[in-house]
This record gives C-alpha cells, structure tokens and sequence, in this order.
C-alpha cells in the first residue's frame, strides 16, 4: 500500500539536505572539477536541493493558501529580510571599502533595489535561492490544488521551462526565471514522496539502469549535443533519474549511520541550511584571506581538490558555529519564537 506522506523525521532526509548544501558550497570554491564528474555534479546541486523541497510538500496541510504564504513567508522571506539587512550595512560601512574600487563603484541603491526585486546579487548572491524557492512554492500550491494529476503538472512544468529557453527570458523579479527552470525537479519529487514506503521489486536492477541511462546522457551531452532544447531536456531527463538513485543512496548511507555526533551534526546542518546559504560566501572570502595573509597562498586557486572538499566542509562548520547562537539567542532572524534552549530533546528514527 502506498501511504502519502513522508514520515515526521527521517534521517535519509537529513543528509540529503546535508549533501545538497555541501555540494552548494563545494561550487563556491575554485576550481571546479572538470568533465563528467562536474557534469554529474551539476545535475545533482540544485535539482537536489529542490528535490528535498519537493519530497516536504504536501497540500493536506494548507486548507487555506493565506496559511501556506504566512508559513513560507516566514521560513523564508523573514531569513531574507534580516539577513539582507545585515550584510547590506556591512557592505555598505565596511564591506565596499575592503574590497575597494569595484564596489566602490556600485551605487548603495543598487543593492536595495535587487532586494525589492528579490534578486540578491551584491551582498547576498546565494539567497537567489530563497526568493526562486518562494516563488516556485506558491506558484506550485496553485498548480497542486487545481490539477488533479501530477503527471499532467510534470508536462506542464517541463513546458514552462523549455518556453523559458525558447525565448530566453531571464532576470525576472523574484527569480521567477529560475522558479520554472527548476519546476520540473520539485514536481518530480513531490510525485516520489508517494513511493517513498513502497518497496519496488527488482529495486536494485531499477537503480542500476536509472545509473547507466544518466552517464549515457551525461556522455552525449557532454561530447554530442549542439542543440540548445536538446541540451536542456537531456539535462532534466538525466535529473530524474538521478533522483531515485540520490534518495536510495541518502537511505543506504543513513542506515549505517549510528546516533552518533556525526548524525547529530548532520541534522543540525540540514536544518540549518538557510543560514549556511546566507553565510558560505563571506566565510569563503574570509579563508582566502587567513591563506595569503598566513602561509602566502590562494587556497582558492589551487588544484588540489581535496582542498576545495576541506574548505567546503570548514565553510560549514563554522556557519554551524554561527547558527547554534542565531538559534538560541536571534532566532527571529531565521523566523522562529522558540530558542533552542527551550526546545526538548527530540529523538533520532531509526
């Protein structure tokens, strides 16, 4: 029998978020790997991350859409606004002079203006995400309560970004843009959070031919394709199958996984992920900075990418460091009431 909900807290869930912010902050370091391991990389950022989004939605909450917007807005929009505000006033006292005359040249407006049009590029370049999360959410409660079939949704969603492409438009406000280049990956996923308990037959066969068609794809388009539609529907089919594969493999890794401190960090960064977003750039910039001032080198222009993997994980550590404070002593920043040391224990599932 399929059930239709995921349940309340599962620890596959969180390390696919874990992963999906690593792998977000590992393409913030430099330099990139290069070919099929890139391309394969590529397919997984940030289709994963909508993914997990995906898997999380569920309609049967939201009776009312007033009550879903009040939900998102403030798991969302409240994060934005304050931390929007915070790295606005350091850029705008300390920030532009540091870095000197190329944001010296930037009009202090400019920044308040992309955070009006919810496209965050001078001070808060990652929070492209929130905004692009927003929309896609409300657009998707709209497109789930009136389309009964989630096929029919998947169409569609694919439609709209191949449209997207076809007329090349970009740089909408509120990462609209964005929001339906990545639809087809959030539809998808909240059409797998229904097989989430299903135990397929032949699982392991399936996952094998889901893994073989995505480094074919990968191959073909990476050494075959010209075709800009071509390029782009290679890249959404390679994206859906490696979903399936992405979520047995969080499941495999979890299972292992024993409550450890291990596990309980890997959960405090999944649910930290806003703050990690928010911060990964300036902790980057500020170990590039600690490297050439201590040892003389550009940590970020090596090839070494064992070190980028350091850096990544580093970049984490520290923003958890950061959000263990926001959470017990600011917590209206991320948009909760409740500080941590209030909160009671919660135990890991099995």
């Amino acid at each position: 029998m399929i059930q239709n909900k995921i349940p309340a807290r599962e620890n596959w869930i969180d390390l696919a978020k874990f992963v999906s912010i690593f792998l977000v902050v590992l393409f913030h370091t430099n330099p990139h790997l290069d070919g099929y391991v890139f391309d394969f990389l590529q397919v997984l950022r940030m289709p994963a991350f909508f993914l997990i989004a995906g898997l999380l939605f569920n309609i049967d909450k939201w009776t009312r859409f007033s009550n879903f917007f009040k939900h998102r807005f403030k798991r969302l929009i409240i994060p934005y606004f304050w931390f929007y505000l915070i790295f606005y006033a350091l850029w705008l006292f300390v920030g532009r002079d540091m870095v000197g005359e190329s944001e010296l040249a930037i009009s202090p407006l400019v920044p308040a203006k992309e955070f009006i049009l919810g496209k965050p590029n001078v001070v808060l370049g990652p929070y492209w995400f929130i905004t692009c999360l927003f929309s896609m959410q409300i657009v998707f409660y709209f497109l789930k309560k009136y389309l009964k079939s989630s096929v029919l949704i998947i169409i569609i969603s694919i439609i709209g970004y191949l449209a997207l492409v076809a007329i090349n438009l970009t740089d909408l406000p509120w990462c609209i843009d964005k929001a339906l280049q990545y639809m087809p990956f959030y539809a998808y996923a909240n059409i797998l959070r229904a097989h989430m308990q299903t135990t397929w037959p032949k699982r392991r066969l399936i996952v094998l031919l889901l893994s073989i068609i995505t480094v074919v794809i990968l191959y073909v388009n990476h050494q075959r394709v010209s075709s800009t539609y071509l390029h782009h529907i290679l890249y959404i089919i390679a994206g859906f199958c490696v979903m399936p594969i992405y979520i047995d493999g969080c499941k495999y890794v979890s299972n292992k996984l024993e409550v450890t401190n291990l596990s309980r960090w890997i959960r405090h960064v999944g649910d930290n992920n806003i703050i990690t977003l928010a911060l990964q750039n300036y902790i980057i910039g500020f170990i590039k900075i600690v490297g050439i001032a201590t040892l003389g080198v550009n940590l970020l222009t090596t090839n070494h990418y064992t070190l980028n993997v350091l850096i990544a994980l580093a970049t984490i550590s520290i923003s958890m460091g950061v959000s263990f404070f926001i959470n017990r002593y600011s917590p209206f920043i991320i948009g909760k009431s409740v500080r941590l040391s209030d909160r009671k224990p919660k135990e890991i599932s099995s």
